[in-house]
């Protein structure tokens, strides 16, 4: 096995042991599956997508955008785009999808004196009562990067959720739940990461 997914529930954290003794992803991990090491980190109450796999290389370049990865045969010429990490955030406002608020979200997030993260992309996805559905893009994964740009526009977080890595989609898996990558969906990711599919061709 050498990728899989978890729709990951809140009240755990990312990691394989925890010294205050809370949960963690591994202990929603099926025993059938192998424990392999996590790709990056969703924070102790944020849910969905998160990434296993046991390939050092592509989960550098998928957590670090100046990684140059493993070279080929046959270099790509062209530059790659970075990997986007799209977020769905419930937030306790109502805003409507020509809110200035979606605007000020995109403004880039100073995460030190003088360094500033890549622009963000949002979208409104939908209202329900006193809250509102937004998305949220980014392509960095800087530290609480999504909730720090929430806060900085006074929005009240109620649910985050991390809906797409790159080309993989959270799509229909259940929380808690976790399933095995397709070998497309490995190709797809292994060529967002590096503009080609490094893995040699099978015999035969």
């Amino acid at each position: 096995m050498p990728a899989f997914i978890m729709n990951k529930p809140p009240g755990c954290i990312t990691a394989r042991v925890d010294f205050e003794d809370r949960p963690t992803v591994y202990d929603h991990v099926p025993k059938h599956f192998e424990p392999l090491p996590h790709v990056g980190r969703l924070d102790f109450n944020t849910e969905g997508l998160l990434l296993f796999t046991d390939d050092g290389k592509l989960a550098q370049a998928l957590l670090n955008k100046d990684y140059a990865g493993p070279t080929s045969m046959e270099e790509t010429s062209a530059e790659l785009a970075p990997i986007e990490k799209v977020y769905h955030v419930k937030v306790k406002a109502k805003l409507g999808p020509d809110h200035p608020v979606l605007a000020a979200l995109q403004e880039p997030l100073e995460y030190e004196p003088g360094k500033f993260t890549a622009p963000a992309t949002t979208g409104w996805v939908a209202e329900r009562s006193s809250c509102t559905w937004i998305s949220i893009t980014i392509t960095e994964g800087r530290h609480r990067q999504v909730r720090k740009l929430c806060e900085r526009s006074g929005l009240q977080i109620r649910k985050l959720r991390r809906v797409r890595l790159g080309p993989l989609g959270l799509g229909e898996l259940k929380l808690r739940w976790c399933r095995e990558l397709t070998d497309e969906e490995l190709t797809e990711l292994y060529v967002a990461a590096f503009g080609h599919d490094p893995r040699p061709w099978p015999e035969g």
